[in-house]
């Protein structure tokens, strides 16, 4: 376990920065400090929450919200398809925790831990310390948010820190061409004209996905085809 945790160090400076904004935006919408830190407990994924803050904000309906977080967090279930069968011989009980505690740092370093070649229980008792290092400085970090985000004057909007926010997340995801194209018509589509049910943000996801799947097939066997 101990492993895990001195695995975490390193990305609590890039988590606990994100976790304040996160708090802040909760706070900054309104939102009681019960409330803000129960969506930091239940949802416990940054991206989703921003999406959640933003959207609860701008008046979305409830089933556009959860539907758009859904499609936001859709990444995870193809991390818990890679770590499945690493972890067979866990406890039942174990592993739920293990999927709720998942985030995109723990899944890449736990990944790493398993390509070494360690056994299973080294790699789970790797995962629970960097999982639960992780999630108890998310719960600061949002602690800390929620209440900064009370001292600031309704006045002060909040907007700006989402898009900076999602702009740093993006940016270094962006590797390949068809990463920019999906990031593209995303946008795109996003500064279209507004959708009933302020549906912009899943209609903008929903088209990036699927553009980067068809050209991910079309662009394959030109990428994999013989070479002189």
């Amino acid at each position: 376990m101990w492993a895990g945790i001195l695995a975490s160090l390193p990305l609590m400076m890039g988590v606990i920065p994100f976790s304040v904004i996160c708090g802040a935006s909760a706070s900054g919408i309104g939102l009681t400090f019960s409330q803000a830190w129960g969506l930091s407990w239940i949802v416990f994924a940054g991206s989703s929450q921003i999406v959640f803050t933003h959207l609860l904000g701008s008046g979305a309906a409830a089933w556009v919200i959860v539907l758009t977080g859904w499609v936001v967090n859709l990444r995870f279930m193809m991390y818990s398809a890679a770590l499945a069968p690493h972890f067979r011989k866990t406890p039942r009980l174990a592993r739920w925790l293990g999927a709720y505690l998942l985030v995109d740092q723990s899944f890449a370093a736990t990944l790493g831990r398993i390509a070494e070649g360690r056994s299973e229980r080294e790699n789970v008792w790797f995962y629970a310390g960097i999982s639960l290092a992780l999630w108890l400085s998310w719960q600061a970090g949002s602690i800390a948010g929620i209440l900064l985000g009370s001292f600031i004057p309704a006045h002060w909007s909040m907007d700006f820190l989402v898009a900076l926010n999602f702009i740093a997340l993006l940016i270094p995801l962006l590797s390949n061409r068809l990463m920019w194209v999906a990031a593209a018509v995303g946008a795109l589509v996003s500064l279209g004209p507004q959708l009933p049910l302020k549906l912009n943000l899943l209609v903008a996801a929903l088209a990036g996905a699927v553009i980067a799947t068809i050209l991910e097939k079309l662009w394959k066997p030109a990428s994999s085809g013989p070479s002189s």
